[in-house]
């Protein structure tokens, strides 16, 4: 018996394999940076499908965000031989699991856009990141918290337009107060910012909302891809997450104007990894 997870900042994606069986079930997201030993214990246990029997697990194959540093690999490590002492536990960065999903033992540029951002060359066996993960507050360009920032900066300075700040207020209706309670005084406010993305993607045809999009997208090549392009000698980006699926257009366009091309993009990375492993 085999799982598998896919753990980013909002949600963790879990497949338990079983010979011809495949179990899937889902927990919050858990990185280390922001849950505890114990929170990932407590969460993974109750959520394990009663099908699945701890004892009987051979491995555990974690890929999550946060996941890039040995301390944080630890952590989670643990946990999971706690919950399951009988297997061999390996704990990666998820962008380790996003370029075997989209590679395999090929080689190329591999970004994760999802509520946070991740970037680095995939060379068939290892990840190299020259360039570190430095959050949704000192990075993340690109990524869900980073166009939600974006949209509320824009939209409390008033720069959108009547009728797409009023489609916003119907769809949230919030005040300035409780968005800056939840950005500076509760926990998880990269997955916060986040949620407000998807608006962002239905709104397009608006100028002002396009204009915030092309922009995070265009720092996003320029702080990253074309400096990975010039060091590693490629042209080839895939990207694994919703966000990336959910903006493909633009993605691409943006990509073009720095003479890069997409590979693959890939929402949901455990399906293809699942194929690896059975």
């Amino acid at each position: 018996m085999i799982l598998i997870a896919d753990s980013g900042s909002t949600k963790t994606d879990w497949a338990c394999i079983d010979g011809t069986n495949v179990y899937h079930f889902q927990t919050i997201g858990l990185s280390p940076y922001f849950v505890t030993q114990e929170v990932i214990i407590k969460e993974v246990s109750a959520h394990l499908p009663t099908a699945v029997d701890s004892e009987s697990v051979q491995s555990v194959y974690f890929y999550g965000t946060g996941c890039g540093r040995l301390e944080s690999r630890m952590l989670v490590e643990n946990a999971l031989h706690d919950l399951f002492g009988n297997a061999t536990i390996i704990v990666d960065s998820d962008l380790v699991g996003a370029a075997k999903a989209c590679y395999g033992t090929q080689s190329g540029l591999v970004a994760i856009l999802g509520t946070g951002m991740n970037i680095g060359f995939w060379n068939g066996k290892t990840v190299e990141t020259p360039m570190p993960s430095l959050g949704y507050i000192l990075g993340d360009e690109g990524s869900g918290a980073d166009l939600g920032k974006r949209l509320l900066s824009a939209l409390f300075k008033k720069q959108l337009s009547k009728q797409v700040e009023q489609a916003f207020f119907e769809q949230y209706p919030i005040t300035i107060g409780e968005v800056l309670d939840r950005v500076y005084k509760q926990p998880r406010a990269n997955a916060y910012l986040a949620s407000f993305a998807p608006f962002l993607s239905h709104h397009l045809d608006d100028e002002t909302v396009r204009s915030i999009v092309n922009s995070t997208f265009s720092d996003f090549c320029n702080v990253y891809v074309v400096p990975l392009m010039n060091q590693f000698n490629t042209k080839k980006l895939s990207f694994v997450g919703s966000l990336a699926s959910a903006y493909k257009d633009l993605i691409v366009l943006n990509l073009q104007e720095v003479g890069c091309t997409v590979g693959e993009i890939v929402a949901r990375p455990l399906e293809k990894l699942e194929n690896q492993y059975m």
